[in-house]
């Protein structure tokens, strides 16, 4: 037909096995005018690699009706005309002589609004081109038809379905809107509308992110602005905020994750108060607001509705759900002066607390003439006495009690072995002793030799009971008189890096069990560490009595 533009595909192979260099030569029909930066005639030269195909295309269209003929494609090659195809004749005519009526192309212009429901009924839907019959649907009765139709067969089409704005189709137009994702974004990140729901979470904008572990460095906020360090964390945390913005009230959803982040953020008393508005009738599953209370119950100085809790899913289907009941129910289980279990081998900071707990360790300090020793997993302990001038030692070192090691390879003045009464496996015992009558009115560096570890000191103005567990970075805080767990006493920790500087390292309080963990970070600092500063402080706060404070240094665990 004429003002029909047609095309030419013309495909060149090389059935040899050499490399063959030829020219083609390409010529539009007699009568025909080239588009799309044609030309008339063209020679192309290409290069065919053994056994491949090359394609060529053109195009044309005839402004008038007539016979024209076409001068057929020729490949030469050195020259020399190698192949060549037949000279056809092309018949241009004003109207198609020939009509197929079963065709879509033809019903879907020509045909009756029967006759393409028909057709779509009859045939596969997805090998039809439905843009074909968007003038059709323009007639509210074929409209409903048609997308009833194809939504029956779980087809959409977007620009059908836009004719339901057209005919105040409700359910059609909430369909066709939440399909149009560049006009979706320009109305935020959530909505609810009678005519679009914008759910970020449906829309793959948002999901929920949970950390594990995720660390803070700093317990206090330094300046009045708060800044979460860790990027990845503070991106989802802000995305959340956003979306939350866009709506008049949280819902108990919206709750329980503002619940979690403020969480990772060790903002407590937020987190408890956006939990307190949470109403567990309203949630799909009762699990994790559940873990929630049981894990906020550890915020009380004496948990009480954590265990009754942890029972219900003793043996819960999910693994993962069931571990993290059962490490909470082994922190009970500590807190009540039982053997700490390790839930999740996987879990580092389980897997830390029971190696800890096995190792054999002690810690030494004298008050007046007592000479006190903290250990556990120890049966003896040899114990030095070194006579020393302390207010020379200290103005040449101001760290001269965490430094004893200098009096290594001096012989001591006296050496005397020490029995450590028995205790069970990972518990704290305790054993004092005086020291020696002519020792007890002079300056001396008492050093205790225990398991390959030495350690010594000159005095301790304190009350507490500390063990710094290096070899796995914890350290715990118990009551020197009762040996009862110390919770919410302050640690700061220094770090010498290997460069020589000394920085902040990180900062926080004990849990219930008196136990902190003094090197894990989201960060690699701790492979640069040479030694840690470790400083142990409980104030007097609110009419409570505090216990002083202790000054430890103690070299990274080993990697």
């Amino acid at each position: 037909m004429r003002y029909v533009v047609y095309g030419c595909h013309v495909v060149v192979t090389n059935p040899t096995s050499s490399r063959q260099k030829l020219d083609i030569l390409l010529q539009i029909p007699t009568g025909a005018i080239q588009v799309m930066n044609g030309k008339k005639t063209r020679s192309i030269h290409v290069s065919l690699e053994p056994y491949r195909t090359q394609t060529v295309d053109y195009y044309f269209y005839f402004p008038t009706t007539g016979k024209f003929p076409q001068f057929p494609v020729h490949v030469a090659r050195n020259g020399k005309l190698i192949a060549f195809a037949k000279a056809p004749t092309l018949n241009v005519v004003a109207k198609l002589t020939k009509i197929d009526k079963t065709s879509w192309a033809w019903v879907s212009q020509n045909g009756s609004d029967d006759d393409v429901v028909k057709f779509l009924q009859a045939n596969n839907i997805g090998r039809i081109d439905l843009q074909l019959i968007a003038w059709r649907m323009k007639d509210k009765n074929f409209f409903r038809k048609i997308t009833s139709l194809l939504a029956k067969r779980h087809v959409y089409h977007h620009t059908l379905w836009s004719y339901g704005i057209k005919h105040d189709e409700l359910p059609v137009t909430r369909e066709y809107l939440l399909h149009s994702k560049s006009f979706l974004n320009q109305c935020g990140p959530h909505l609810v509308s009678p005519l679009a729901d914008i759910d970020p979470v449906v829309r793959k904008l948002y999901e929920h992110l949970e950390y594990s572990p995720l660390v803070n460095a700093r317990a206090h906020r330094l300046s009045q602005k708060r800044k979460i360090l860790n990027s990845r964390f503070s991106s989802q945390y802000h995305r959340l905020m956003n979306i939350l913005a866009y709506k008049a009230k949280l819902d108990d959803v919206d709750n329980m994750a503002v619940t979690y982040y403020m969480l990772l953020q060790d903002r407590i008393e937020e987190a408890q108060r956006f939990f307190k508005a949470v109403n567990p009738k309203k949630l799909s599953t009762a699990l994790q607001y559940d873990y929630f209370t049981a894990y906020m119950d550890f915020f009380n100085d004496k948990p009480s509705a954590a265990r009754a809790i942890v029972k219900k899913y003793a043996d819960h289907g999910v693994d993962r759900w069931r571990k993290l009941f059962a490490a909470v129910a082994a922190q009970l289980d500590e807190l009540e002066g039982k053997i700490g279990k390790v839930i999740d081998d996987k879990d580092r900071t389980q897997t830390q607390t029971q190696l800890a707990a096995s190792q054999p360790s002690f810690e030494l300090k004298i008050v007046d003439d007592q000479v006190a020793i903290n250990y556990q997993n120890l049966t003896e302990c040899t114990v030095n006495y070194y006579p020393m001038d302390i207010e020379l030692l200290f103005s040449r070192n101001p760290f001269v009690k965490t430094r004893g090691g200098q009096f290594s390879l001096i012989r001591p003045n006296m050496t005397a072995i020490v029995a450590l009464p028995k205790i069970g496996a990972g518990k704290l015992g305790k054993h004092s002793f005086k020291l020696p009558g002519k020792y007890s009115t002079r300056n001396v560096m008492v050093e205790v030799v225990a398991a390959g570890v030495r350690k010594s000191d000159a005095y301790f103005a304190n009350t507490m009971a500390v063990q710094v567990i290096s070899n796995y970075g914890q350290v715990k805080v118990a009551n020197a008189k009762t040996g009862r767990p110390l919770p919410k006493v302050y640690v700061k920790v220094y770090a010498r890096m290997k460069n020589g500087q000394v920085q902040f390292y990180k900062d926080g309080y004990t849990d219930l069990r008196g136990r902190f963990d003094y090197t894990s970070l989201n960060t690699n600092e701790l492979d640069q560490v040479a030694g840690f500063s470790i400083l142990i402080l409980s104030e007097d706060s609110k009419g409570v009595e505090g216990y002083g404070a202790v000054v430890r240094e103690t070299a990274p665990p080993k990697r």
